[in-house]
């Protein structure tokens, strides 16, 4: 991955809407390599082919050699709804506001961003996670899926955008990864995308994590600062308690992704204190943002960045920097 500090960025949204229609018109068991052919992916090519059938078998993609007459009509909703292009125009406006906001911090001279269509059938990702996320930790690739529905429809384009404030945020921090900053990246993009997309655009995640129920959810995330040192011990108070247990970790007692509820507490008391926006903080580090909040945590641990999804999925395509095992989503 090369980065820059320049004022360009080449968002390179892979328009897979005409293949993708394509592979709902071949037989379900030759659709794997259809698919793989589609990512650029040789069937021969053991360890990526392992991955895609994770997401397709396991994680949140469509079950990729089951005969579903859903498919190709969820498929059509998305074309309908133009989530392709919706990525590319609010990705490009998102870039054009973080660079004139905050010039020359580090990021990936290109990103690559995938849309795939999701599975309807797994509960938490569909009802709790809504039928859509993303996954944006790695410098220069954004992997997003989605189920559509009436809500998130028009909300892809702002999935898009969250993303894109992780792979600016993750090449200009320096420090290791710990929980503190798994929450602060999270709030961060909620706020980005705010700034971007409008008051409407995000937030559905975790909207019933308010009053007494976000002020417990953030104490208990912030007491926990400091503590753990891997992606399956912090997951509960990040994502909640529910992917924690499909993961067979112990529940913490913190409501679904309550810390992206608390993550943007925190970063909305900076800015009130500071005066700035989240573009302007993107690449500021976590202590001066907690300083800045009022918030105290004790020395942290740190980690490898991986990811899991708010569906409990180990994300299998991240390297270092979605229940199955352990990002920053």
């Amino acid at each position: 991955m090369i980065f820059t500090t320049g004022d360009q960025i080449e968002i390179d949204v892979r328009d897979d809407a005409a293949a993708m229609t394509h592979l709902f018109t071949l037989p379900a068991h030759a659709r794997m390599d259809a698919l793989a052919a589609m990512r650029g992916i040789s069937s021969f090519d053991d360890q990526p082919m392992q991955m895609l059938r994770q997401i397709h078998e396991q994680g949140d993609g469509f079950r990729v050699a089951v005969d579903d007459p859903r498919y190709p009509e969820a498929l059509r909703r998305l074309i309908k709804a133009d989530a392709w292009g919706q990525l590319r125009r609010e990705l490009a406006r998102a870039w054009e506001y973080q660079r004139s906001v905050l010039p020359g911090i580090r990021h990936p001279d290109t990103i690559e961003v995938v849309l795939t269509l999701g599975n309807p059938d797994d509960t938490i990702f569909m009802e709790h996670t809504l039928g859509y996320y993303g996954m944006g930790a790695t410098p220069g690739s954004i992997w997003m899926v989605a189920w559509p529905t009436d809500y998130n429809l028009t909300r892809i384009g702002a999935c898009g955008v969250h993303e894109l404030a992780h792979n600016l945020r993750t090449p200009n921090v320096e420090t290791g990864f710990n929980l503190a900053e798994w929450v602060i990246h999270e709030g961060l993009a909620e706020v980005f995308t705010l700034e971007v997309c409008g008051p409407d655009s995000t937030g559905a995640w975790y909207s019933a994590v308010t009053g007494p129920v976000l002020g417990a959810a953030f104490d208990k995330v912030t007491a926990a600062f400091g503590t753990g040192s891997s992606f399956p011990e912090w997951t509960a108070y990040v994502l909640g308690d529910v992917v924690a247990e499909r993961m067979g970790r112990r529940p913490v007692g913190v409501p679904h992704m309550g810390g992206y509820a608390v993550g943007r507490r925190i970063v909305e008391r900076y800015l009130a204190a500071t005066g700035l926006k989240a573009a302007q903080i993107i690449a500021r580090p976590v202590s001066e943002l907690l300083d800045g909040a009022g918030v105290n945590p004790p020395a942290a641990s740190c980690a490898t960045v991986r990811a899991i999804s708010p569906a409990g999925h180990v994300d299998a395509r991240c390297g270092p920097a979605h229940d199955r095992q352990d990002t920053v989503l």
